[in-house]
């Protein structure tokens, strides 16, 4: 009987390169993970929230003013231009309905597409503010002064105008 032994070098076996590439396709694949994780971030939340001790809460005082005030908004859009007409029982002062309004307009899942105007009271009682940029799709909206807000969802381009309620009291 005789002994044959196998003189190759090492490197010449596919199965040592089978086992060496595994750690390494593992090191690449997390760095290209750890590469997306960095380059594309979660957009961060933008809304009335506060953090007291290890709660966090949402505030409702400007959303349950705008329901005690019965407030609601006719939103529309005409030439490039957004136009709020802001309709309520009562009786509204300079600080309820001041001289400008701002209208924010977020989308669900892209953040580059959000978009926030300032309008400006017009001698009629309308808010206008110019849109630079055509939007379509569905948007939240969100129509704000310093002590109310008014929220809604919309599909742009607009059909007909559409009003915004203010949401029932929650606290």
């Amino acid at each position: 009987m005789t002994h044959v032994t196998d003189t190759k070098p090492w490197y010449k076996y596919p199965w040592v390169w089978v086992l060496i590439a595994i750690p390494i396709i593992s090191i690449i694949l997390s760095f290209s993970m750890l590469w997306t994780a960095i380059s594309h971030k979660d957009a961060e939340v933008d809304d009335d929230w506060y953090k007291k001790g290890k709660a966090v809460t949402q505030d409702f005082a400007r959303d349950d003013y705008a329901s005690a005030l019965t407030l609601s908004a006719n939103f529309s859009i005409e030439a490039n231009n957004a136009i709020i007409s802001m309709v309520s029982p009562y009786n509204l002062d300079q600080n309820t309905l001041p001289a400008t309004l701002t209208l924010a307009f977020s989308h669900p899942t892209d953040a580059k597409r959000d978009l926030t105007l300032t309008l400006q009271k017009r001698a009629d009682g309308r808010y206008i503010g110019a849109l630079n940029q055509s939007l379509s799709g569905r948007y939240y909206l969100t129509l704000s002064s310093a002590v109310w807000r008014l929220k809604d969802s919309v599909f742009l381009p607009l059909a007909t105008p559409l009003t915004i309620q203010p949401e029932p009291i929650k606290s």
